[in-house]
């Protein structure tokens, strides 16, 4: 442990949970102390990817429904806490036709453990069930975020898959139903980024009485939260794909950032974006906050599928830096992404759930999209507000190991 940052670091020789002590003595002599553990995994099973910023691709939102065809939905994850769950909150439609159907449905959903199998399905051990009933009568945004307290509260082992598996048991499921929302990304064969924080998420379907299989592009939008105040999911629960802002010339985009947490060192950064026209690099730079440079990089035109403005095809550039960059806390720093006025890329952000009740250990918490309008830098707009600083360009810097 570093006395300075309090960072554990190291190389561990097996998997397991390590218990330790840990304690503090202040200047006036006072102390205290608490029993803590690390769990290690095997690297086959490691759930935290290596990178900062909000390392998740998405095209949009998509619906998976519950109910019609006798079909069962699963929100597959890795928990990256050990403690019980007290509550869990989801992105459900229960009021808009074609999306939902008369009452809605009753909705069972449980927590299971993963089935040990090469697919990773749910198992028949169910940890814990809830029941949804009546959603569509709740206030906005309440009905959209369903948030589902648990009588007996289900444990969770940290580096251990679970599923929450969501069953239509009403009467006439072809009726009653909801759906469940995602973020989806229709050009996914091409994504090169994990995951934010868990890259075995996803989400499967069981139609018709068939077998679990994965929806590609697919990534559930959910929050667990622990009883000690711990919290996991996916935060993201917008793409704002229909107010994509141009790479242009004079019309640079960025993501401004202010480094929370430990000292970090950065080895790379990606943007995902898609190429309009032109055969000009896109420009990567790395700058400090008074926009000294750092680093600056080109990604080849021809690294990004050319496509259009009607029908983008969005790909991750990524820029390997010519050597390690140290990241420090409490310092801000900006990722700029411009190229040359004959050529045109084009980006859009998703938006962070803090509004909905999303936790910041559900997206990245440090920074925000902006755009250059008139020589200076500023928000999104969106929505009918201006300067949003609930966003982030679908960006990451890959991390030293």
């Amino acid at each position: 442990m570093d006395a300075g940052t309090g960072a554990i670091s190291g190389t561990p020789n097996s998997t397991g949970t390590f218990s330790f002590t840990a304690g503090i003595t202040d200047a006036e002599g006072f102390s205290a102390s608490a029993n803590l553990s690390v769990v290690v995994t095997t690297s086959a099973d490691a759930w935290k990817s290596p990178t900062y910023g909000a390392a998740v691709g998405s095209d949009g939102l998509s619906n998976t429904t519950v109910g019609p065809y006798q079909n069962k939905v699963s929100y597959r994850f890795r928990a990256t806490h050990t403690g019980a769950v007290q509550q869990a909150m989801i992105y459900i439609i229960p009021d808009k036709s074609g999306y939902a159907g008369g009452s809605g449905g009753t909705i069972q959903v449980s927590i299971n453990t993963d089935d040990g199998s090469d697919a990773h399905n749910p198992s028949g051990t169910t940890l814990a069930t809830y029941y949804i009933n009546g959603a569509a009568s709740l206030p906005s945004p309440q009905r959209y975020f369903y948030v589902m307290k648990f009588v007996n509260p289900p444990t969770l082992n940290a580096g251990q898959l679970y599923h929450m598996v969501f069953q239509n048991i009403d009467g006439e499921p072809q009726t009653n139903f909801i759906s469940v929302d995602a973020l989806y990304e229709s050009s996914y064969q091409s994504s090169a980024s994990a995951e934010l924080s868990d890259p075995s998420a996803a989400v499967l379907l069981a139609d018709s009485g068939g077998p679990w299989t994965p929806r590609t592009g697919f990534t559930p939008i959910y929050q667990l939260d622990f009883e000690d105040g711990a919290s996991q999911g996916m935060g993201y629960v917008e793409a704002w794909v229909g107010n994509q802002q141009n790479i242009s010339g004079s019309s640079p985009l960025r993501e401004t950032f202010t480094v929370t947490g430990s000292q970090i060192s950065v080895t790379s950064a990606a943007i995902r974006l898609s190429r309009i026209n032109g055969e000009n690099p896109l420009t990567i730079r790395f700058e400090n906050a008074d926009g000294s440079l750092i680093e600056e990089g080109y990604v080849p035109a021809a690294n990004i599928p050319l496509s259009s403005a009607s029908s983008p095809i969005n790909a991750w550039a990524i820029y390997t830096f010519s050597s390690a960059h140290t990241l420090v806390p409490g310092q801000t720093y900006h990722l700029v992404f411009e190229c040359s006025a004959t050529s045109t890329y084009q980006a859009f952000p998703l938006q962070k759930g803090n509004y909905y009740g999303f936790q910041s250990t559900t997206f990245f918490p440090d920074g925000e999209a902006q755009v250059k309008i008139n020589g200076s830098w500023t928000g999104w707009s969106q929505w009918g507000t201006a300067n949003r600083p609930d966003d982030d360009l679908q960006f990451y810097m890959s991390v030293a190991q």
